[in-house]
């Protein structure tokens, strides 16, 4: 963690509902540069503005005030799965992607001028693993160290209830988990959080299912209960579990887009480069 974190650039589908002026396109009118309306002077008392040409075109004789769109400040957050089976290390080691990803995610808002806060969900909330919004590195670089240094636990039920730790104004809610539980836990998740600009992150490994070998003894364990099971590798069986996987992605997909969000996939080492193509994506 000695080296600077990766940026990306990031900004919310719709204009901010700060009051604070920021770096993103906001609701309020008030100093700025991109022209909003015209307005009667008496509701916006700034003679300096005065459009002399709408002043003679109105049609009540009223003086005339061009104003202008206010950049905002935008609330950051990430949403982090906590449960075991983000501890599962096989091509790539999820629990480091989510440091890597946090690091990042905080350093990118920071340099926006914005807010970023953290909701760990394991079983329970639990208070070390809730930083509300803030704009102090060395608190990002003390969670993480704490994350690194934390064995996963069981379970994430905790995830429904993160809604009630954001900000009331529209936030940008980045969503982090393998997303390996049930389509009612999903759907409740997202019903919760439905009010905010949600960016889920699909975190997978390749050797979960892509990378098994096409014969041979394979021993499974399940993260959540640590429970084993062995199997005997063959293509059919192979290219069933790929399809299973793929049919699992087509779900989230639908899940999500439900809803509004379009899920980023990452399988592979977290680079800052794949949220920037999201956003560009998502503008176009």
């Amino acid at each position: 963690m000695s080296t600077a974190p990766e940026t990306f650039r990031y900004r919310l589908a719709s204009p901010a509902g700060s009051v604070f002026p920021g770096a993103h396109p906001g609701q309020m009118v008030s100093s700025g540069q991109l022209f909003k309306r015209h307005e009667p002077l008496i509701a916006a008392p700034d003679p300096r503005r005065i459009d002399l040409r709408a002043s003679v075109l109105d049609p009540f004789g009223s003086y005339q005030v061009r104003v202008y769109q206010q950049k905002s400040t935008l609330d950051v957050y990430l949403i982090a799965d906590l449960s075991a089976s983000m501890s599962f290390s096989g091509s790539l080691n999820k629990q480091q992607i989510l440091i890597d990803f946090l690091l990042s995610a905080a350093s990118s808002a920071f340099s926006y001028g914005d807010s970023f806060g953290f909701i760990g969900c394991g079983r329970q909330l639990e208070q070390r693993w809730l930083l509300p919004g803030c704009r102090q590195m060395g608190r990002i670089r003390a969670l993480a160290k704490n994350l690194e240094n934390h064995v996963l636990a069981q379970g994430c039920e905790s995830l429904p209830q993160t809604a009630r730790l954001l900000p009331a104004s529209r936030a940008l809610v980045f969503l982090l988990s393998d997303f390996h539980f049930g389509a009612d836990r999903l759907q409740s998740l997202m019903h919760a959080l439905n009010r905010h600009d949600v960016i889920p992150l699909v975190l997978w490994d390749s050797a979960e299912y892509a990378d098994l070998p096409p014969w041979g003894l394979i021993r499974y364990q399940d993260m959540e209960n640590g429970a084993m099971r062995t199997l005997f590798m063959r293509p059919a069986l192979r290219q069933k579990i790929v399809r299973a996987f793929e049919q699992r992605r087509r779900q989230l997909q639908q899940a999500f887009r439900a809803f509004g969000a379009e899920p980023l996939f990452i399988d592979g080492r977290y680079k800052a480069e794949h949220i920037d193509h999201y956003f560009q994506q998502r503008a176009a």
